[in-house]
């Protein structure tokens, strides 16, 4: 009878030290807070965009998302691991060949939440952009180049980029569709070829530049993609019609 008391004493305390354990560990791994971490590069006469800027227009666009915060800072100051303490992360390269520094590129594509990443830079990803995403960086298609794209094309409808983003815009050629979804195109006017502008491989994102957030068709269909960004159920649709061809 007492072996039986004891062993059930013993039972007892081995149960109640695993909770103890596992309750341990739930406080040790927290889980990551609703917040958008944006990384912008340092500014510079020679960039595409102002980074800072373009972070500014994106928290407009996150404003009516509530409950998250929007942190951003520069990417040369990128620590290995900060990817995962935001559900959120996007990275806006707008200074060509800016070093992204290694461990935000392995952070980026081991990231379980959403990540974007705009514009340049995008080739820093090595063969994992091809790999792992389905894409192959070709070269900048400048706008002085009768290559340049300078159409957009969404949701079976296109418009005109506005002046203040024909600049650069990066070209990629699909290796393998079954990797991504093609979420809007870009077309030159001239000679009609098309090319990949806004991609989806899982919860990675890539936009082929760094557009003016102005009112109008980009800042409505930016609105749409940042909503997929954010895993947002609900997708406004604005009042623009995108078959209007402006």
């Amino acid at each position: 009878m007492r072996r039986q008391r004891g062993l059930l004493v013993l039972l007892g305390l081995v149960a109640i030290g695993s909770l103890g354990i596992a309750a341990f560990r739930g406080l040790s791994t927290p889980e990551k807070a609703n917040c958008v971490q944006i990384y912008f590069d340092a500014e510079s006469r020679d960039q595409l965009a102002s980074g800072k800027a373009f972070a500014d227009q994106l928290r407009g666009l996150l404003a009516p998302y509530v409950g998250y915060s929007v942190h951003a800072s520069g990417i040369a100051n990128y620590q290995s691991g900060e990817v995962h303490r935001c559900d959120k992360n996007i990275y806006i390269g707008t200074h060509f060949d800016h070093r992204v520094p290694r461990v935000f590129v392995e952070d980026f594509m081991s990231a379980k939440g959403s990540v974007a990443w705009f514009g340049y830079n995008v080739w820093q990803m090595g063969p994992r952009l091809e790999n792992e995403m389905g894409l192959r960086f070709l070269r900048m298609a400048r706008q002085e180049f009768t290559g340049f794209f300078d159409e957009v094309l969404y949701e079976g409808g296109f418009f005109k980029k506005t002046s203040k983003t024909l600049t650069e815009q990066v070209e990629l050629l699909p290796s393998d569709m079954s990797k991504f979804s093609m979420l809007a195109e870009s077309r030159n006017s001239i000679t009609r070829e098309i090319v990949p502008y806004i991609v989806q491989s899982k919860n990675r994102f890539y936009v082929a530049d760094v557009p003016e957030l102005e009112a109008g068709h980009m800042s409505l269909m930016m609105a749409e993609i940042l909503a997929r960004f954010m895993e947002s159920k609900a997708q406004p649709r604005g009042v623009i019609a995108f078959g209007l061809g402006h």
